[in-house]
């Protein structure tokens, strides 16, 4: 559902104005809006009288502390100079989330995107550059976050071995075909995944969370699950999407300029580097989650694919993307 029905209530179109100062024209549904639509109950892209396009959202109550603690979180990257980090506008009173009735609203400046051009986007250096340079400034501006902002732990280990447990019960077969990956996981990984240094983290970083002009960053979306994760963890996940989309696109010029930027700024320590190509690996399994959920069995099977081409390549991988020339640069 796309549409905000409350655009019809006047008394919600009064709220509205008396909260960001704004007075309602019209829902706009010429727009495709970017990021998962599941992650509020119904959003809307609507213009003002004077012209100007919002994305205006709806959350449920218990949604209010995940989107307030990542409003407060961009806000303090937009106040380090991070301003393709896209978050929601405050009130006339400085809420970022305020209640109307039963739900809470936000509303940030709608950008629109030229889309990505699919898969082409493997073989663009210029995009790997760009993102790249987003993360590493992303770095410098979340350095000194405000202490009060707490983010929730969060273990792709403990993640994986729920996962499994949750699959025993009611999807055997899913344990059969991809227990060989957690075996693989088992030997080293499992080990050594508390002790990987932690960074702050978007947490779903991949092309699709973009908003694109051309090859160029105009903002960086759905920051719900960002927090302190292991340093490779959004390069991993970058890196798990464009394999999942062409297994080659590990080795093209998006994947290797994007690498050799991310390595040369030093975000991601020796030991991130040393155990990379299994945490790739091993954030696959959040988006297995993603698709027994949806019962999505093309996208099971390709998984398990991945997977297998995963395993068979890493030290092909691994020997490739550490022989990428690093360079002097390094982020301040």
């Amino acid at each position: 559902m796309n549409e905000l029905f409350e655009t019809n209530d006047r008394e919600f179109l009064q709220w509205l104005k008396d909260q960001w100062g704004i007075c309602f024209k019209q829902v706009c549904q010429d727009f495709d809006i970017q990021g998962s639509p599941a992650r509020s109950l119904s959003r809307a892209v609507i213009e003002t009288v004077s012209g100007r396009l919002f994305l205006l959202e709806k959350f449920p109550r218990e949604k209010f502390i995940v989107r307030e603690r990542v409003s407060r979180v961009i806000d303090h990257l937009n106040g380090q100079g991070l301003v393709q980090a896209l978050g929601g506008q405050r009130t006339q009173r400085g809420e970022f989330l305020p209640f109307f009735k039963e739900n809470c609203f936000q509303i940030s400046p709608f950008l629109d995107s030229t889309g990505l051009a699919r898969p082409g986007w493997l073989g663009s250096a210029e995009i790997g550059e760009n993102m790249a340079l987003f993360l590493i400034q992303m770095q410098s501006a979340s350095r000194d976050l405000p202490g009060q902002i707490v983010f929730p732990h969060f273990s792709i280990k403990t993640y994986i071995i729920k996962l499994f447990a949750d699959m025993h019960d009611h999807e055997p077969k899913m344990v059969d075909r991809y227990s060989p990956f957690l075996d693989f996981l088992g030997q080293n990984f499992m080990d050594a995944h508390d002790r990987l240094p932690q960074i702050f983290c978007h947490g779903d970083f991949h092309p699709l969370n973009v908003l694109w002009d051309q090859h160029r960053i105009r903002a960086v979306i759905d920051w719900e699950f960002a927090g302190l994760k292991p340093d490779c963890y959004d390069a991993a996940n970058l890196l798990g999407c464009a394999g999942i989309e062409n297994p080659e696109g590990l080795a093209m010029p998006m994947v290797t300029t994007f690498l050799g930027k991310i390595r040369s700024a030093g975000i991601i320590s020796p030991m991130g580097w040393q155990y990379f190509p299994e945490y790739i690996l091993a954030l696959r399994f959040a988006w297995l989650a993603e698709w027994l959920r949806k019962k999505d069995e093309q996208m099971l099977e390709l998984e398990a694919v991945f997977m297998g081409v995963l395993i068979r390549h890493m030290e092909e991988l691994r020997s490739i993307w550490d022989s990428l020339p690093p360079s002097k640069e390094r982020i301040a």
